[in-house]
């Protein structure tokens, strides 16, 4: 052990700190200032999520709910251009966007808000040559021009051939 001691003794020079750096200990509670969220507000803020459910809307298909009320935004899960009843409409890439935007509509509305407080917005597509007949019907609805960002997917749930969710204000 001394001739470990003695090999390494160079290098344990080296990494010794070459100047007393002092350990702050800040309990949560002491963090209270009007500019600076204590831990336990930062708890209080996450826990005040409500869930939002609309009956003109597709009802969800699986474990989740249509929306999500958090922090003065709206989280909006995906919308498939289906009825109430989660029975997808058919018909042209037009009648299922305005289902679509029917939809997100809905759930909006019963959220409090409204597409025109829509702020960001993703649309998935099994075929992205769908995206021009899209866009004529989706800029009626969102004539502000939302942030949009837009995939192609090869499956989609419940067998639709496009989803979109969106991120609005409240």
């Amino acid at each position: 052990m001394a001739l470990a001691s003695r090999r390494f003794a160079p290098v344990l020079s080296i990494l010794r700190p070459a100047a007393h750096v002092p350990q702050i200990n800040i309990h949560p509670r002491t963090i209270n200032h009007g500019h600076i969220r204590t831990f336990s507000a930062s708890i209080r803020s996450y826990a005040a999520m409500e869930h939002v459910f609309s009956s003109k809307a597709v009802a969800p298909i699986g474990p989740y709910t249509q929306a999500i009320k958090a922090n003065g935004m709206i989280f909006l899960s995906g919308q498939i251009p289906a009825d109430s009843q989660a029975r997808l409409i058919e018909g042209t890439i037009a009648e299922k966007t305005h289902k679509m935007c029917q939809n997100a509509k809905a759930v909006l509305e019963e959220a409090g808000s409204s597409l025109d407080k829509a702020v960001q917005i993703t649309v998935y597509f099994q075929n992205m040559d769908d995206m021009k007949d899209m866009n004529e019907i989706y800029a009626e609805y969102f004539p502000h021009r939302p942030a949009r960002s837009a995939c192609e997917s090869p499956r989609l749930p419940a067998g639709a051939s496009m989803e979109m969710d969106i991120i609005a204000l409240q």
